[in-house]
């Protein structure tokens, strides 16, 4: 099982498995599936309508743009690469960016058309991460996300009506030290294999140490892994 390290804001390193070959070839013919289904759509609504008319050129974009609009707005998924529970994340932790997802999209002429994919598939088994030629030109890879639910996968914990901000300083959080926060919580408690004592890992310390100094926070209550967790409860309970 090889996993490859991806970088966080806070410089927290977070170790994912990598997609297989056979993952992401049955995400993309997930997405063919897809992808069909709309052109059959389209090809049915242009035969009723006796010519082409702008409206249906428009209708057709979604096809050409699909990967990339996916996976730029559904956070590095396509459908297929949900089913499969896969997705593309930048190795150094930042976010994707239109730039970024354009290159791959641009990068799948040779990847994947060009040869039938024969490009992919050989950059795939000679890369150390798994990487396609696009992945290589855009510093991302495809890992497997360790989520069951597209629920599960947002910041969203459940906090009591009658809930008590413990740090106040939470309102400074953002969207994304929230997710890196869930992220940790999660890897710490799926893959705490060392002994080490969950209350104190390393990597929650250094998390709790990194988010201290951005929110000047002097005290806190328990251990890194309850620090963490009420700064968690604090921004659901923040940002209702």
């Amino acid at each position: 099982m090889e996993y490859v390290s991806v970088s966080t804001t806070q410089n927290i390193d977070l170790e994912y498995r990598m997609a297989g070959i056979g993952d992401r070839i049955l995400a993309f013919g997930f997405d063919l599936l897809v992808l069909s289904s709309w052109a059959i759509l389209w090809l049915i609504v242009f035969s009723q309508t006796g010519g082409l008319q702008l409206w249906q050129i428009i209708f057709v974009l979604p096809i050409m743009f699909y990967s990339l609009l996916s996976e730029l707005f559904l956070n590095g998924q396509t459908f297929g690469k949900m089913v499969l529970k896969i997705r593309v994340a930048k190795l150094d932790g930042s976010e994707l960016t239109l730039g970024t997802c354009l290159i791959r999209w641009i990068m799948r002429i040779i990847d994947i058309w060009l040869l039938s994919g024969a490009v992919a598939v050989l950059a795939i088994l000679v890369s150390n991460k798994s990487q396609r030629l696009g992945d290589l030109a855009t510093g991302t890879s495809v890992v497997k996300t360790s989520h069951k639910n597209l629920f599960e996968e947002t910041t969203y914990i459940e906090v009591p009506k009658d809930y008590t901000t413990v740090y106040p300083q939470s309102s400074r959080l953002s969207d994304e030290d929230a997710a890196t926060i869930k992220e940790v919580l999660n890897f710490v408690e799926a893959k705490n294999d060392t002994g080490t004592d969950v209350e104190y890992h390393p990597m929650q310390l250094k998390l709790q140490n990194a988010l201290k100094q951005k929110l000047e926070i002097r005290d806190i209550n328990g251990s890194a892994k309850t620090f963490l967790e009420d700064l968690l409860k604090d921004f659901n309970h923040l940002h209702k």
